[in-house]
């Protein structure tokens, strides 16, 4: 889960992103981050251009991890208070 955890955070700006500058950016073989992006577009998570071989994420997604953090760091505050 930690490759699509770092792909998803290269993403997190909305814009375009070619698969070469992830796989060197991930350290990850460009194959490797062609398979992880198949999978993310086919569930719709993010937005694959295949003949340019670019993705970007879509703002649903976007939303949905912002408010992932978001409730990470009110429970990591909660955690904090509690000692």
């Amino acid at each position: 889960m930690l490759m699509i955890d770092a792909v998803l955070g290269l993403l997190k700006d909305g814009k375009w992103h070619d698969l070469v500058e992830i796989a060197k950016k991930c350290g990850l073989h460009e194959f490797r981050v062609e398979m992880i992006m198949s999978f993310l577009s086919d569930y719709d998570f993010i937005e694959f251009n295949k003949k340019s071989r670019r993705v970007k994420l879509r703002p649903l997604t976007r939303e949905f991890i912002d408010e992932i953090h978001r409730v990470e760091e009110e429970e990591a505050m909660r955690a904090l208070r509690l000692r």
